[in-house]
Protein backbone atom coordinates (compact mmCIF):
# COMPACT_ATOMS: atom_id res chain seq x y z
CA UNK A 1 0.00 0.00 0.00
CA UNK A 2 2.95 2.31 0.84
CA UNK A 3 4.27 1.74 -2.48
CA UNK A 4 1.47 2.13 -4.70
CA UNK A 5 0.62 5.30 -2.91
CA UNK A 6 3.84 6.23 -3.94
CA UNK A 7 2.47 6.14 -7.71
CA UNK A 8 5.01 4.44 -9.34
CA UNK A 9 7.05 1.49 -9.17
CA UNK A 10 9.90 2.81 -6.83
CA UNK A 11 10.79 5.35 -3.89
CA UNK A 12 13.59 6.43 -5.87
CA UNK A 13 12.94 9.10 -8.52
CA UNK A 14 14.84 8.08 -11.35
CA UNK A 15 13.16 10.38 -13.62
CA UNK A 16 13.58 9.54 -17.56
CA UNK A 17 16.07 7.24 -16.82
CA UNK A 18 14.47 3.98 -14.96
CA UNK A 19 17.11 1.27 -14.57
CA UNK A 20 18.18 -1.04 -16.90
CA UNK A 21 18.24 -4.49 -15.54
CA UNK A 22 16.36 -4.82 -11.93
CA UNK A 23 16.43 -7.79 -9.09
CA UNK A 24 14.10 -8.23 -7.08
CA UNK A 25 14.46 -11.01 -3.75
CA UNK A 26 11.99 -12.24 -2.29
CA UNK A 27 9.52 -11.69 -5.47
CA UNK A 28 6.56 -14.07 -3.78
CA UNK A 29 4.05 -13.66 -6.66
CA UNK A 30 6.25 -11.50 -8.85
CA UNK A 31 3.81 -8.55 -8.27
CA UNK A 32 6.24 -5.64 -8.18
CA UNK A 33 8.14 -7.24 -11.08
CA UNK A 34 5.24 -7.42 -13.18
CA UNK A 35 4.14 -3.67 -11.81
CA UNK A 36 7.42 -2.41 -12.64
CA UNK A 37 7.87 -4.12 -16.16
CA UNK A 38 4.88 -2.30 -16.82
CA UNK A 39 5.91 1.21 -15.31
CA UNK A 40 9.55 0.33 -17.41
CA UNK A 41 8.95 -1.04 -20.84
CA UNK A 42 12.59 -0.88 -21.83
CA UNK A 43 13.54 -2.58 -18.43
CA UNK A 44 14.77 -6.26 -18.30
CA UNK A 45 13.87 -8.07 -14.71
CA UNK A 46 14.47 -11.18 -12.41
CA UNK A 47 12.21 -12.05 -9.82
CA UNK A 48 13.83 -14.63 -7.00
CA UNK A 49 12.22 -16.76 -4.72
CA UNK A 50 12.72 -19.88 -2.85
CA UNK A 51 9.86 -21.49 -4.33
CA UNK A 52 7.88 -20.83 -7.50
CA UNK A 53 4.60 -19.54 -7.13
CA UNK A 54 5.27 -17.22 -9.88
CA UNK A 55 2.65 -16.48 -12.74
CA UNK A 56 4.15 -18.31 -15.50
CA UNK A 57 6.05 -16.68 -18.22
CA UNK A 58 3.81 -18.01 -21.15
CA UNK A 59 0.50 -16.40 -19.56
CA UNK A 60 1.98 -12.96 -20.07
CA UNK A 61 2.09 -10.60 -22.59
CA UNK A 62 4.89 -11.66 -25.12
CA UNK A 63 6.48 -8.25 -24.77
CA UNK A 64 6.85 -8.45 -21.20
CA UNK A 65 7.45 -12.16 -20.75
CA UNK A 66 10.68 -11.45 -22.65
CA UNK A 67 11.82 -9.24 -20.46
CA UNK A 68 10.92 -11.15 -17.19
CA UNK A 69 12.94 -14.15 -15.35
CA UNK A 70 11.83 -16.28 -12.40
CA UNK A 71 14.96 -17.91 -10.46
CA UNK A 72 14.43 -20.18 -7.58
CA UNK A 73 17.38 -20.55 -4.60
CA UNK A 74 17.67 -20.21 -1.37
CA UNK A 75 20.00 -16.94 -0.48
CA UNK A 76 20.49 -18.42 3.27
CA UNK A 77 22.57 -21.20 1.97
CA UNK A 78 23.66 -20.29 -1.54
CA UNK A 79 25.64 -17.71 -3.48
CA UNK A 80 22.99 -15.39 -6.18
CA UNK A 81 23.30 -17.06 -9.28
CA UNK A 82 24.38 -13.78 -11.15
CA UNK A 83 27.85 -12.16 -12.12
CA UNK A 84 29.43 -9.74 -10.76
CA UNK A 85 28.35 -6.08 -11.56
CA UNK A 86 24.90 -7.18 -13.05
CA UNK A 87 21.98 -5.34 -11.98
CA UNK A 88 21.02 -1.47 -11.80
CA UNK A 89 18.66 -1.88 -9.37
CA UNK A 90 17.67 -4.18 -6.65
CA UNK A 91 14.05 -4.28 -5.10
CA UNK A 92 13.73 -6.16 -1.47
CA UNK A 93 10.19 -6.07 0.39
CA UNK A 94 9.10 -8.30 3.28
CA UNK A 95 11.62 -10.96 3.39
CA UNK A 96 13.87 -9.57 6.34
CA UNK A 97 11.70 -12.14 8.59
CA UNK A 98 13.51 -14.80 6.89
CA UNK A 99 16.65 -14.03 7.84
CA UNK A 100 18.28 -14.86 11.33
CA UNK A 101 20.84 -11.46 12.17
CA UNK A 102 23.85 -13.14 11.41
CA UNK A 103 23.29 -14.01 7.91
CA UNK A 104 22.82 -10.44 6.92
CA UNK A 105 26.31 -9.86 6.17
CA UNK A 106 26.52 -12.38 4.00
CA UNK A 107 23.26 -11.22 2.31
CA UNK A 108 24.09 -7.87 1.74
CA UNK A 109 27.88 -8.78 1.02
CA UNK A 110 26.16 -10.77 -2.47
CA UNK A 111 23.57 -8.48 -3.07
CA UNK A 112 26.39 -5.72 -3.41
CA UNK A 113 28.77 -8.15 -5.52
CA UNK A 114 25.55 -8.23 -8.18
CA UNK A 115 24.82 -4.39 -8.41
CA UNK A 116 26.68 -2.25 -10.68
CA UNK A 117 28.81 0.54 -9.23
CA UNK A 118 26.47 3.25 -8.97
CA UNK A 119 23.26 0.80 -8.52
CA UNK A 120 20.58 1.37 -6.43
CA UNK A 121 18.83 -0.34 -3.24
CA UNK A 122 15.68 -0.29 -1.82
CA UNK A 123 14.33 -2.54 1.21
CA UNK A 124 10.70 -1.84 2.60
CA UNK A 125 9.88 -3.93 5.58
CA UNK A 126 7.67 -4.46 8.76
CA UNK A 127 8.32 -5.60 12.04
CA UNK A 128 6.59 -8.46 13.20
CA UNK A 129 3.76 -7.50 15.58
CA UNK A 130 1.32 -9.32 17.34
CA UNK A 131 -2.11 -7.82 17.37
CA UNK A 132 -3.61 -7.80 20.85
CA UNK A 133 -7.32 -7.57 21.82
CA UNK A 134 -8.42 -5.62 24.54
CA UNK A 135 -9.89 -6.51 27.39
CA UNK A 136 -12.81 -4.10 27.20
CA UNK A 137 -13.35 -5.83 23.83
CA UNK A 138 -13.08 -9.58 24.66
CA UNK A 139 -14.72 -9.49 28.25
CA UNK A 140 -18.18 -8.93 26.67
CA UNK A 141 -17.44 -11.57 23.93
CA UNK A 142 -16.85 -14.14 26.81
CA UNK A 143 -19.81 -13.26 28.97
CA UNK A 144 -21.96 -13.82 26.65
CA UNK A 145 -22.82 -17.44 25.84
CA UNK A 146 -23.14 -17.06 21.66
CA UNK A 147 -19.91 -15.25 21.52
CA UNK A 148 -18.79 -13.09 18.54
CA UNK A 149 -20.43 -14.80 16.12
CA UNK A 150 -23.51 -12.10 16.52
CA UNK A 151 -21.77 -9.28 16.05
CA UNK A 152 -20.53 -9.43 12.29
CA UNK A 153 -22.29 -11.28 9.10
CA UNK A 154 -21.38 -15.15 8.37
CA UNK A 155 -19.51 -16.00 11.61
CA UNK A 156 -19.38 -19.37 12.95
CA UNK A 157 -19.63 -19.72 16.57
CA UNK A 158 -16.44 -20.78 18.18
CA UNK A 159 -15.91 -22.46 21.54
CA UNK A 160 -14.25 -20.51 24.63
CA UNK A 161 -10.56 -21.22 24.61
CA UNK A 162 -10.24 -22.47 27.91
CA UNK A 163 -12.10 -24.29 30.08
CA UNK A 164 -14.68 -22.71 32.27
CA UNK A 165 -11.80 -23.23 35.45
CA UNK A 166 -9.43 -21.83 33.85
CA UNK A 167 -9.29 -17.94 34.86
CA UNK A 168 -7.75 -15.89 31.80
CA UNK A 169 -8.18 -12.74 34.14
CA UNK A 170 -4.81 -13.71 35.32
CA UNK A 171 -3.10 -13.20 31.89
CA UNK A 172 -2.18 -9.47 30.29
CA UNK A 173 -4.81 -10.39 27.84
CA UNK A 174 -7.01 -13.26 26.24
CA UNK A 175 -5.02 -14.41 23.83
CA UNK A 176 -1.67 -13.76 25.53
CA UNK A 177 -0.24 -17.71 25.09
CA UNK A 178 -0.75 -17.38 21.49
CA UNK A 179 1.27 -13.90 21.93
CA UNK A 180 4.58 -15.54 23.69
CA UNK A 181 4.41 -18.64 21.09
CA UNK A 182 4.94 -16.07 18.48
CA UNK A 183 7.60 -14.24 19.69
CA UNK A 184 9.54 -17.44 20.95
CA UNK A 185 8.85 -18.11 16.92
CA UNK A 186 11.18 -15.08 16.31
CA UNK A 187 14.47 -15.58 19.28
CA UNK A 188 14.40 -19.18 18.99
CA UNK A 189 15.44 -19.06 15.08
CA UNK A 190 17.61 -15.60 15.60
CA UNK A 191 15.72 -13.54 13.75
CA UNK A 192 15.18 -10.07 15.34
CA UNK A 193 11.06 -9.55 15.05
CA UNK A 194 12.08 -5.62 14.54
CA UNK A 195 14.03 -5.19 11.60
CA UNK A 196 13.03 -1.67 11.24
CA UNK A 197 15.49 -1.18 14.55
CA UNK A 198 18.26 -3.45 13.20
CA UNK A 199 19.14 -3.27 9.21
CA UNK A 200 20.08 0.28 9.08
CA UNK A 201 23.38 -0.92 10.90
CA UNK A 202 23.57 -4.02 8.71
CA UNK A 203 22.58 -1.56 5.50
CA UNK A 204 25.18 1.16 6.28
CA UNK A 205 28.03 -1.01 6.34
CA UNK A 206 27.81 -2.12 2.74
CA UNK A 207 25.91 0.80 1.02
CA UNK A 208 26.61 4.21 0.16
CA UNK A 209 24.24 7.54 0.55
CA UNK A 210 21.84 5.80 2.45
CA UNK A 211 18.52 7.31 3.04
CA UNK A 212 16.08 6.02 5.94
CA UNK A 213 13.10 7.76 7.29
CA UNK A 214 11.47 7.20 10.11
CA UNK A 215 9.92 4.06 10.88
CA UNK A 216 5.95 4.54 9.67
CA UNK A 217 3.47 3.64 12.16
CA UNK A 218 0.15 2.34 11.22
CA UNK A 219 -2.24 2.44 14.31
CA UNK A 220 -5.33 0.00 15.10
CA UNK A 221 -8.01 0.97 13.91
CA UNK A 222 -11.37 2.19 15.78
CA UNK A 223 -14.48 0.31 16.39
CA UNK A 224 -16.14 -0.24 13.62
CA UNK A 225 -19.91 -0.37 13.36
CA UNK A 226 -21.73 -3.44 14.42
CA UNK A 227 -22.91 -5.05 11.39
CA UNK A 228 -27.03 -4.32 10.75
CA UNK A 229 -29.35 -6.80 12.06
CA UNK A 230 -31.73 -8.07 9.76
CA UNK A 231 -35.45 -7.26 10.24
CA UNK A 232 -35.51 -5.02 13.23
CA UNK A 233 -38.28 -3.04 13.11
CA UNK A 234 -37.70 0.81 13.80
CA UNK A 235 -40.33 4.04 12.37
CA UNK A 236 -42.67 2.28 11.15
CA UNK A 237 -40.60 0.47 8.25
CA UNK A 238 -38.15 -2.31 7.68
CA UNK A 239 -34.72 -1.83 8.21
CA UNK A 240 -31.81 -2.25 10.05
CA UNK A 241 -30.57 -1.09 13.52
CA UNK A 242 -26.63 -0.20 13.21
CA UNK A 243 -24.96 0.38 16.43
CA UNK A 244 -21.94 2.63 16.43
CA UNK A 245 -19.11 2.68 18.37
CA UNK A 246 -18.11 5.60 21.25
CA UNK A 247 -17.36 8.83 19.92
CA UNK A 248 -13.49 10.37 21.22
CA UNK A 249 -15.90 11.79 24.01
CA UNK A 250 -16.43 8.72 25.37
CA UNK A 251 -20.66 9.01 24.54
CA UNK A 252 -22.14 6.31 22.42
CA UNK A 253 -23.52 7.57 19.09
CA UNK A 254 -26.15 5.02 19.45
CA UNK A 255 -28.63 6.40 22.88
CA UNK A 256 -28.91 3.52 25.46
CA UNK A 257 -32.86 4.15 25.55
CA UNK A 258 -32.92 3.26 22.01
CA UNK A 259 -31.40 -0.01 22.91
CA UNK A 260 -32.77 -0.24 25.90
CA UNK A 261 -36.43 -0.53 23.67
CA UNK A 262 -35.20 -3.55 21.84
CA UNK A 263 -33.54 -5.17 24.59
CA UNK A 264 -37.29 -5.66 26.79
CA UNK A 265 -38.60 -8.85 25.62
CA UNK A 266 -42.39 -7.22 27.03
CA UNK A 267 -42.44 -4.59 24.38
CA UNK A 268 -43.42 -6.49 21.61
CA UNK A 269 -43.99 -3.42 19.74
CA UNK A 270 -40.64 -2.71 19.36
CA UNK A 271 -39.48 -6.51 19.04
CA UNK A 272 -38.41 -7.32 15.31
CA UNK A 273 -40.56 -9.61 12.88
CA UNK A 274 -38.01 -12.77 11.96
CA UNK A 275 -39.79 -13.38 8.76
CA UNK A 276 -38.75 -9.86 7.54
CA UNK A 277 -36.17 -10.10 5.28
CA UNK A 278 -32.50 -8.68 4.87
CA UNK A 279 -32.25 -5.29 2.97
CA UNK A 280 -29.07 -4.32 3.07
CA UNK A 281 -29.92 -1.09 0.90
CA UNK A 282 -31.77 0.96 3.62
CA UNK A 283 -28.75 1.64 5.28
CA UNK A 284 -26.85 2.26 2.67
CA UNK A 285 -26.16 5.41 1.03
CA UNK A 286 -27.84 6.52 -2.21
CA UNK A 287 -24.72 7.12 -3.72
CA UNK A 288 -22.96 3.58 -4.46
CA UNK A 289 -19.46 3.07 -2.41
CA UNK A 290 -20.25 5.89 0.32
CA UNK A 291 -21.54 4.45 3.40
CA UNK A 292 -22.20 6.99 6.34
CA UNK A 293 -20.25 5.94 9.24
CA UNK A 294 -18.97 7.87 12.79
CA UNK A 295 -15.49 6.21 11.76
CA UNK A 296 -13.34 9.24 11.04
CA UNK A 297 -11.17 9.80 7.54
CA UNK A 298 -7.37 9.99 8.38
CA UNK A 299 -6.18 12.81 9.89
CA UNK A 300 -3.64 14.80 7.78
CA UNK A 301 0.06 14.41 7.47
CA UNK A 302 0.61 17.58 5.95
CA UNK A 303 1.54 19.52 8.88
CA UNK A 304 3.14 17.08 10.46
CA UNK A 305 5.58 16.53 7.40
CA UNK A 306 6.34 19.96 6.72
CA UNK A 307 7.29 20.13 10.32
CA UNK A 308 9.51 17.43 9.94
CA UNK A 309 11.31 18.79 6.94
CA UNK A 310 11.69 22.36 8.68
CA UNK A 311 12.95 21.02 11.41
CA UNK A 312 15.31 18.30 9.11
CA UNK A 313 17.62 21.14 8.13
CA UNK A 314 18.79 21.31 11.98
CA UNK A 315 22.72 20.12 12.19
CA UNK A 316 22.35 18.00 15.19
CA UNK A 317 19.47 15.92 16.32
CA UNK A 318 19.28 14.81 19.97
CA UNK A 319 18.55 11.14 19.75
CA UNK A 320 17.26 8.74 22.90
CA UNK A 321 20.64 8.02 24.02
CA UNK A 322 21.11 11.86 24.37
CA UNK A 323 23.71 11.68 21.59
CA UNK A 324 23.18 13.62 18.40
CA UNK A 325 23.90 12.31 14.98
CA UNK A 326 24.59 14.79 12.04
CA UNK A 327 21.95 15.72 9.21
CA UNK A 328 19.43 13.30 10.52
CA UNK A 329 15.80 14.38 10.75
CA UNK A 330 14.11 14.90 13.85
CA UNK A 331 10.87 12.69 13.92
CA UNK A 332 7.61 13.43 14.29
CA UNK A 333 6.31 12.97 17.48
CA UNK A 334 2.92 11.53 18.60
CA UNK A 335 0.38 13.59 20.39
CA UNK A 336 -2.87 12.48 20.84
CA UNK A 337 -4.14 15.87 22.24
CA UNK A 338 -2.20 18.33 20.04
CA UNK A 339 -4.62 20.28 18.27
CA UNK A 340 -2.14 20.35 15.57
CA UNK A 341 -2.35 16.37 14.48
CA UNK A 342 -6.33 16.81 15.38
CA UNK A 343 -8.86 16.65 12.20
CA UNK A 344 -12.66 17.21 12.62
CA UNK A 345 -15.57 15.03 11.62
CA UNK A 346 -19.29 14.73 12.22
CA UNK A 347 -20.23 12.42 14.64
CA UNK A 348 -23.67 10.91 13.81
CA UNK A 349 -26.84 9.98 16.22
CA UNK A 350 -28.32 6.41 15.96
CA UNK A 351 -30.16 7.63 12.60
CA UNK A 352 -27.65 8.97 10.89
CA UNK A 353 -27.80 12.55 11.67
CA UNK A 354 -24.85 14.79 11.85
CA UNK A 355 -23.93 16.45 15.35
CA UNK A 356 -21.07 18.15 16.67
CA UNK A 357 -17.95 17.88 15.52
CA UNK A 358 -15.10 16.05 17.60
CA UNK A 359 -11.26 15.65 17.51
CA UNK A 360 -9.62 12.20 16.44
CA UNK A 361 -6.55 10.88 16.92
CA UNK A 362 -3.66 9.91 14.20
CA UNK A 363 -3.90 6.95 12.46
CA UNK A 364 -0.41 7.04 10.35
CA UNK A 365 2.58 8.87 12.05
CA UNK A 366 6.47 8.65 11.76
CA UNK A 367 8.25 7.45 14.64
CA UNK A 368 9.23 9.88 17.53
CA UNK A 369 12.61 10.36 17.72
CA UNK A 370 12.58 7.52 20.99
CA UNK A 371 11.56 4.69 18.64
CA UNK A 372 13.53 5.26 15.74
CA UNK A 373 16.50 7.48 14.55
CA UNK A 374 16.49 8.21 10.90
CA UNK A 375 19.31 9.15 8.25
CA UNK A 376 19.48 11.81 5.50
CA UNK A 377 17.72 14.56 6.88
CA UNK A 378 14.61 16.30 4.77
CA UNK A 379 15.64 14.30 1.69
CA UNK A 380 15.30 11.06 3.75
CA UNK A 381 11.45 12.06 5.03
CA UNK A 382 10.23 13.22 1.32
CA UNK A 383 10.26 9.66 0.02
CA UNK A 384 7.59 8.64 2.08
CA UNK A 385 4.23 9.42 0.05
CA UNK A 386 2.80 11.35 2.78
CA UNK A 387 0.19 13.40 0.80
CA UNK A 388 -0.73 9.87 -0.58
CA UNK A 389 -1.41 8.52 2.65
CA UNK A 390 -3.58 11.31 4.02
CA UNK A 391 -5.89 10.76 1.37
CA UNK A 392 -6.66 6.96 2.46
CA UNK A 393 -9.70 6.24 3.50
CA UNK A 394 -10.42 5.26 7.54
CA UNK A 395 -11.40 1.89 6.43
CA UNK A 396 -7.84 1.16 5.27
CA UNK A 397 -6.77 1.46 8.88
CA UNK A 398 -9.01 -2.24 8.82
CA UNK A 399 -6.84 -3.22 6.17
CA UNK A 400 -3.27 -3.22 8.35
CA UNK A 401 -5.31 -4.80 10.92
CA UNK A 402 -6.38 -7.74 8.54
CA UNK A 403 -2.50 -8.28 7.36
CA UNK A 404 -1.03 -7.85 10.83
CA UNK A 405 -3.48 -10.83 12.12
CA UNK A 406 -3.13 -13.02 8.95
CA UNK A 407 0.82 -12.85 9.51
CA UNK A 408 0.28 -13.90 12.38
CA UNK A 409 -1.73 -16.94 11.93
CA UNK A 410 1.33 -17.88 8.81
CA UNK A 411 2.81 -18.80 11.29
CA UNK A 412 0.69 -20.98 12.91
CA UNK A 413 2.79 -24.50 12.36
CA UNK A 414 5.86 -22.45 13.68
CA UNK A 415 3.89 -21.42 16.66
CA UNK A 416 3.16 -24.76 17.40
CA UNK A 417 6.58 -26.19 17.27
CA UNK A 418 7.37 -23.97 19.82
CA UNK A 419 4.44 -24.67 21.95
CA UNK A 420 5.39 -28.85 21.15
CA UNK A 421 8.63 -28.31 22.68
CA UNK A 422 7.50 -26.74 25.77
CA UNK A 423 5.14 -29.47 25.89
CA UNK A 424 7.84 -32.17 25.54
CA UNK A 425 10.09 -30.30 28.21
CA UNK A 426 6.81 -30.13 30.84
CA UNK A 427 7.53 -26.37 31.06
CA UNK A 428 5.22 -25.55 34.05
CA UNK A 429 4.68 -22.09 32.45
CA UNK A 430 2.20 -23.39 30.93
CA UNK A 431 0.33 -24.02 33.54
CA UNK A 432 -0.46 -20.27 33.68
CA UNK A 433 -2.07 -20.70 30.69
CA UNK A 434 -4.51 -23.95 31.84
CA UNK A 435 -2.48 -26.57 31.49
CA UNK A 436 -3.25 -29.73 33.48
CA UNK A 437 -1.45 -33.06 33.85
CA UNK A 438 -3.66 -34.56 31.47
CA UNK A 439 -2.61 -31.78 28.82
CA UNK A 440 1.11 -32.73 28.71
CA UNK A 441 0.76 -34.80 25.54
CA UNK A 442 0.45 -33.89 22.13
CA UNK A 443 -2.76 -34.62 21.22
CA UNK A 444 -4.14 -33.12 24.56
CA UNK A 445 -1.92 -29.93 23.37
CA UNK A 446 -2.52 -30.13 19.97
CA UNK A 447 -6.36 -29.80 20.73
CA UNK A 448 -6.03 -27.22 23.00
CA UNK A 449 -3.83 -24.97 20.84
CA UNK A 450 -6.21 -25.13 17.84
CA UNK A 451 -8.84 -24.22 19.87
CA UNK A 452 -6.50 -20.90 20.83
CA UNK A 453 -5.75 -19.87 17.19
CA UNK A 454 -9.79 -20.44 16.67
CA UNK A 455 -10.63 -18.14 19.05
CA UNK A 456 -8.37 -15.70 18.07
CA UNK A 457 -9.02 -15.97 14.54
CA UNK A 458 -12.79 -15.41 15.56
CA UNK A 459 -12.08 -12.73 17.73
CA UNK A 460 -10.43 -10.63 15.27
CA UNK A 461 -12.84 -11.34 12.17
CA UNK A 462 -15.31 -9.24 14.09
CA UNK A 463 -12.69 -6.70 15.57
CA UNK A 464 -11.77 -5.81 11.89
CA UNK A 465 -15.10 -5.96 10.57
CA UNK A 466 -13.74 -6.69 7.13
CA UNK A 467 -18.14 -6.41 5.84
CA UNK A 468 -17.25 -3.22 6.91
CA UNK A 469 -14.57 -2.16 4.68
CA UNK A 470 -16.16 -3.91 1.54
CA UNK A 471 -19.61 -1.96 1.62
CA UNK A 472 -17.63 1.27 2.15
CA UNK A 473 -15.68 0.64 -0.97
CA UNK A 474 -19.31 -0.24 -2.95
CA UNK A 475 -19.79 -4.46 -2.08
CA UNK A 476 -23.29 -5.45 -0.68
CA UNK A 477 -23.58 -6.15 2.94
CA UNK A 478 -23.44 -9.95 3.03
CA UNK A 479 -26.74 -11.38 3.70
CA UNK A 480 -27.48 -13.20 6.98
CA UNK A 481 -30.75 -15.36 7.68
CA UNK A 482 -33.52 -13.95 9.34
CA UNK A 483 -33.32 -13.98 13.69
CA UNK A 484 -35.19 -15.35 16.17
CA UNK A 485 -37.04 -12.56 18.99
CA UNK A 486 -34.36 -14.30 21.22
CA UNK A 487 -31.24 -14.26 19.01
CA UNK A 488 -31.75 -10.76 18.71
CA UNK A 489 -32.45 -9.96 22.60
CA UNK A 490 -29.09 -12.14 22.93
CA UNK A 491 -27.39 -9.81 20.06
CA UNK A 492 -27.89 -6.47 21.20
CA UNK A 493 -27.41 -6.82 25.20
CA UNK A 494 -23.62 -8.18 23.39
CA UNK A 495 -23.72 -5.07 21.82
CA UNK A 496 -24.91 -2.91 24.18
CA UNK A 497 -21.98 -4.28 26.47
CA UNK A 498 -19.21 -4.02 24.31
CA UNK A 499 -19.90 -0.41 23.50
CA UNK A 500 -20.59 0.35 27.12
CA UNK A 501 -17.15 -1.91 27.88
CA UNK A 502 -15.79 0.82 25.21
CA UNK A 503 -16.94 3.76 26.86
CA UNK A 504 -15.10 2.92 29.83
CA UNK A 505 -12.05 2.44 28.00
CA UNK A 506 -12.20 5.65 25.97
CA UNK A 507 -12.44 7.68 29.12
CA UNK A 508 -9.65 5.75 30.37
CA UNK A 509 -6.53 7.53 29.55
CA UNK A 510 -4.59 4.98 29.92
CA UNK A 511 -5.33 2.83 27.35
CA UNK A 512 -2.40 3.13 24.99
CA UNK A 513 -2.89 4.24 20.95
CA UNK A 514 -0.67 1.19 20.19
CA UNK A 515 -0.01 0.23 15.95
CA UNK A 516 -0.82 -2.58 14.35
CA UNK A 517 1.93 -2.26 11.50
CA UNK A 518 5.59 -0.69 11.83
CA UNK A 519 6.61 -0.26 8.13
CA UNK A 520 10.38 0.93 7.34
CA UNK A 521 12.17 2.01 4.30
CA UNK A 522 15.51 1.98 3.63
CA UNK A 523 17.43 3.04 0.02
CA UNK A 524 20.77 3.23 -0.54
CA UNK A 525 23.58 3.24 -3.32
CA UNK A 526 26.88 1.04 -4.82
CA UNK A 527 29.17 3.46 -4.44
CA UNK A 528 30.97 4.23 -8.58
CA UNK A 529 34.56 4.46 -6.80
CA UNK A 530 34.40 1.26 -5.19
Amino acid sequence: MVVASKGFSSFIDFKDKPPKRCLDIGTGLGLWVLSSARTWPESTFVGLDMVNIQPPLQVLESEMADRVEWVHTNILRNKLPFDDDEFDHVHMQCVALGIPENKWHDVFEEIRRVMKPGATIELLEEDAIFPILPRWYTNPLRAHARGPSTIYPGAVQQPPSYPSSFVTSELAHEHELLETLYHDVWSNRFINPTPSSCIPGYFGAFFDRVLAPPVLNFFTPPLAPFAPLPGVIKGGGSTHTLLRPSSSNGSSDFSRESVSSLLTPLNTENMPDPSLTHSPTSTQPTSAGSVKSSLSPTPSLTSLHQEQRTNATTPNTEHSNGSTTNGRAPPVRRDSGAASVQSTTDSHDSNGSTGAKVGRRPSVLLSSAAESTSLGGAHAVSLIPTDSLEDQEEQSRFMHLYRAVTFVLSTKEAMWEELAARVAARDPELRRFGWGEEDYTPHASRARFETAVDQYQSDMRGRISLWHSLVKNGWELPPRDPLGKTEIVEEMRLREDILASHRLAVEDTNEPDVPCRKVRLIVGIKDSNS
